[in-house]
């Protein structure tokens, strides 16, 4: 297994790790990441105001299966933001496709979620070479959130207000206040450090861009033509994005396989992580033809 490590001098150095390393990361001047595991290329896509922190059960539980590349997009998590930027979906997907190239990524399965599973469907669609499956976990589809808020990100009433909105961001970012706004109520209060956190480390610029981008984009008419297998997980009692948005992706896709977690909210790793798991390793090491069967 090689590591590249010293990604600040552009170097790297190669050496011999066992099986059941720690992660290696690194803090490199476009995307923070880590990666661990050995085997095939998995690619993890974490969703708004979150971090590849999220994806930490499944890339322990991957750690004999897959090689995990788990990423912060920029201006969420470890990733800085230069300043004075406010990235739309497509700037992260630029730098998505860079790191990629950069780092010689070929996922075997990309993974997203929320947000992040609107990331690998574009993705997909512009680099499917650089997909060649997909995991959709509650994804968003069309621009839809819960209860039409995206309504009001993609109204004039809100480009007039949203620059108003960085002194309430500081505010909600509070200790006092994140936790009200960041830790789901459906998960273990163990994981609620982590939510907060993340959502602490969020910038304003990128938190605003990435819902306004979000709003305005849809890959509705794209679905028919992104033919790579593929497995949608949505959550039924989801009230974050409307888990239609992942039962349409799995219709309109030509090889997606939908899989309902009847209990499960907007986040089925976290609550439901041994069945999540188990889908995910059978997804990886799937024969193609048994997928198309699925």
């Amino acid at each position: 297994m090689c590591y590249i490590v010293n990604e600040w001098q552009n170097d790297s150095t190669c050496y011999n790790a066992p099986m059941n390393s720690a992660p290696v990361s690194s803090s490199i001047n476009d995307l923070y990441y880590e990666r661990s595991g050995d085997g095939a290329d998995v690619l993890m896509i974490h969703g708004w105001a979150s971090s590849g922190r999220m994806w930490t059960p499944l890339t322990q539980a991957l750690d004999d299966a897959a090689r995990c590349w788990t990423l912060d997009l920029a201006g969420f998590g470890r990733s800085p933001l230069p300043v004075h930027i406010r990235p739309d979906l497509d700037a992260h997907l630029a730098w998505i496709i860079a790191f990629c190239e950069r780092h010689r990524v070929q996922p075997r399965v990309v993974i997203g979620h929320s947000m992040g599973g609107l990331l690998a469907l574009k993705l997909a669609h512009a680099r499917p070479d650089l997909a060649q499956r997909l995991i959709l976990m509650c994804p968003v589809v069309t621009g839809r959130f819960g209860l039409s808020v995206n309504e009001v990100f993609a109204s004039q009433f809100w480009m007039l207000l949203s620059a108003y909105t960085r002194k309430f961001w500081s505010l909600i970012q509070s200790d006092k206040l994140a936790p009200m706004f960041s830790a789901p109520f459906y998960v273990d209060k163990a994981l609620h450090p982590r939510y907060v956190r993340d959502f602490q480390s969020t910038t304003w610029d990128a938190a605003v861009a990435a819902l306004e981008s979000i709003a305005n984009n849809t890959m509705r008419p794209h679905l028919p033509q992104i033919e790579q297998p593929a497995l949608v997980v949505v959550g039924s009692r989801d009230f974050t994005v409307p888990p239609d948005e992942g039962r349409l992706a799995a219709q309109l896709m030509p090889n997606a396989r939908l899989v309902e977690f009847e209990t499960a909210h907007h986040q089925p790793l976290d609550e439901d992580p041994e069945r999540f798991v188990a889908l995910v390793r059978e997804f990886i090491h799937a024969d193609e033809r048994d997928i198309q069967r699925a």
